[in-house]
């Protein structure tokens, strides 16, 4: 998953990546930030355009300097919280291209379902990453691993996703308040499954 970084930069990249790592640093991984990928770039794929969130779409651009944003979500599926050990899971997808990990132990693999697997450290048992079987083009990280000061500087949550797996703890019989409704007091478009699916 390592690259050279330059595919869909721009040219006044500020080489400065946003950087992670699981609890004992095990395992840590960096990425360049939103505003270094280049929306005029003629050739920038669809993948990028549905990834980065302009300042005009920010609820609060201030916060990052009015700069573009990496699209990031509340998930609340099953096994995301099961394997975090969470009622809920912030996460946002990064093209692999520009994703760079390194391993200095050997890591867990889980296979989490029928369709995708997750990583995580073996020695503190950090959840990391999250990998679709059918999309190579990218990897979900959990947003809590990142270690970047002012991480939302840099991330743009904009819904929350497999609300149906855990409507039992989020939401009352009326689809209103529940044990965790608060969370949802963001306005923030809620989807059944994944940000493709139906709203709930």
């Amino acid at each position: 998953m390592e690259s050279s970084m330059t595919t869909h930069l721009s040219s006044t990249s500020s080489n400065e990546t946003i950087k992670g790592q699981c609890r004992c640093g095990c395992v840590t991984y960096e990425f360049p930030k939103a505003s270094d990928v280049d929306l005029e770039d003629k050739n920038l794929s669809e993948l990028y355009k549905r990834l980065i969130v302009p300042p005009e779409k920010q609820k609060f651009p201030e916060r990052g300097g009015h700069s573009n944003k990496w699209r990031a979500c509340h998930c609340h599926c099953a096994a995301c919280r099961q394997t975090a050990g969470a009622l809920v899971v912030s996460c946002a997808y990064i093209p692999a291209e520009h994703f760079k990990i390194t391993r200095k132990e050997k890591t867990g693999i889980y296979r989490a379902s029928n369709h995708a697997y997750r990583e995580f450290c073996l020695i503190c048992g950090a959840a990391l990453f999250f990998y679709e079987d059918r999309d190579i083009n990218g990897v979900d990280i959990t947003l809590a691993t990142i270690t970047t000061p002012r991480l939302f500087d840099y991330f743009e949550l904009v819904n929350h996703v497999w609300v149906e797996d855990a409507a039992d703890i989020v939401l009352d019989k009326d689809g209103k308040g529940g044990g965790l409704a608060t969370i949802f007091n963001d306005d923030l478009p809620r989807m059944k499954r994944d940000s493709a699916s139906e709203a709930y």
